[in-house]
């Protein structure tokens, strides 16, 4: 009777344009995930977590039977640490070590024991711990630096910031 006759001319995809579509997904992709890192907050959790890191080693070399402190200032519009550590024998040579921690758009704002607020600009901020206790020494003036916010731009109370308190007494580092 009438039987249709079906043409097997579709074979679907080939390997080759399988492998050449997957390829370009993944270039898609990946430029995406690019383009949003740039307008994420990853810069400024890594440049937390640096500082954290900075901050607790400086902590422990002071307490080891060395004489440390750091130094935050900018340099070409990078903000940029430079670690200070003294040996307790006569006649050691300082150890300094410097290193860029954070990226072009971020900033930090140190809190003082006073009450005082100071962006970090052109002049260097300098944390550092006794030797004894581990406690935070003051600068050069006696204050005592309690808290820093790492923030990407310009600050705002209400944009998004990461918060390093430190407490005095012992001079432990805490992240919020």
């Amino acid at each position: 009777m009438g039987k249709r006759i079906r043409k097997k001319d579709n074979r679907g995809m080939t390997l080759v344009e399988i492998i050449i579509v997957l390829a370009l997904m993944t270039v898609i992709a990946g430029l995406t995930g690019y383009g949003l890192s740039l307008i994420s907050n990853k810069p400024v959790q890594e440049c937390t977590k640096k500082i954290e890191i900075a901050l607790n080693r400086n902590r422990t070399n002071s307490m080891g039977k060395k004489e440390a402190w750091l130094e935050f200032y900018v340099k070409d519009g990078r903000i940029t640490v430079l670690e200070h550590t003294l040996s307790g024998r006569a006649g050691a040579t300082p150890l300094d070590t410097e290193t860029t921690i954070g990226d072009r758009d971020v900033n930090l704002r140190f809190t003082y024991s006073d009450g005082s607020v100071v962006l970090l600009d052109g002049t260097h901020r300098r944390i550092a711990f006794a030797r004894d206790s581990g406690a935070l020494v003051g600068d050069e003036s006696g204050r005592v630096c309690t808290k820093i916010e790492i923030f990407k731009g310009t600050y705002s109370s209400s944009g998004y910031k990461q918060t390093i308190n430190l407490i005095p007494l012992t001079g432990k580092v805490t992240v919020e």
